[in-house]
């Protein structure tokens, strides 16, 4: 069922034009571009990126800017469309709270909440290592990603194609990682689980879109 709000009628699809790309509506914390720099260099001949308008940085009101994204773009699952809201924790507890309405707000719309912890930049570092070291702040991670990437900011338009190579390894990585977490009983989406990213499995959803027939 195609994704609605109140009022909104959806437009009827053509039918019998050619079959259209998968349509991924992301929703990325409104101060940063660092996401939107390196997402969008996914598009491709089935792969359709979409990104959500507005400036919000808090998980609900995030949420809230996805869906009326998923809306606009007639995002419907039946078609194999997706809609995805990437959260930095911060390591910030406060945040849980923020986080599990966020997650069961999308639930209702069939959108997932993608989690970093403590921030998105935590998946560029698993392009080049795994490790379990955990970072009581952003700003200490962004150190260590800038031995890997000298030079490293938030606003580099480059990265997708510096880190590409090493794309299947940080999917590993960050796997194994969340698999550490919950073996150590962290609960995922809160501030305990510590480093962590889901980035990957919006990666893993482009992936298998590129390998269908």
């Amino acid at each position: 069922m195609a994704l609605k709000t109140p009022g909104y009628i959806p437009k009827k699809r053509n039918s019998h034009t050619k079959r259209r790309k998968t349509i991924i509506a992301i929703s990325a914390e409104g101060k940063n571009k660092t996401e939107t720099l390196y997402l969008k260099k996914f598009n491709s001949d089935k792969v359709q990126i979409h990104f959500a308008p507005g400036q919000s940085t808090d998980p609900v009101n995030m949420m809230r800017e996805l869906l009326l994204e998923c809306d606009d773009q007639e995002i419907d699952p039946r078609e194999g469309d997706m809609a995805f809201c990437l959260i930095d924790s911060d390591v910030n507890p406060d945040k849980d709270v923020q986080i599990a309405r966020a997650e069961k707000l999308g639930q209702e719309k069939g959108a997932k909440v993608i989690v970093s912890n403590p921030c998105f930049e935590k998946w560029f570092l698993c392009h080049f290592e795994y490790s379990t070291k955990q970072y009581p702040t952003g700003a200490q991670l962004l150190k260590d990603l800038d031995k890997k990437i000298p030079g490293y900011s938030k606003n580099r338009s480059d990265i997708y194609d510096l880190i590409l190579p090493m794309l299947n390894q940080a999917v590993t990585n960050a796997d194994r990682l969340e698999q550490h977490n919950l073996s150590l009983g962290q609960k995922p989406h809160t501030a305990e689980f510590n480093p962590s990213t889901e980035v990957y499995k919006l990666i893993n959803s482009i992936k298998a879109i590129e390998e269908e027939d």
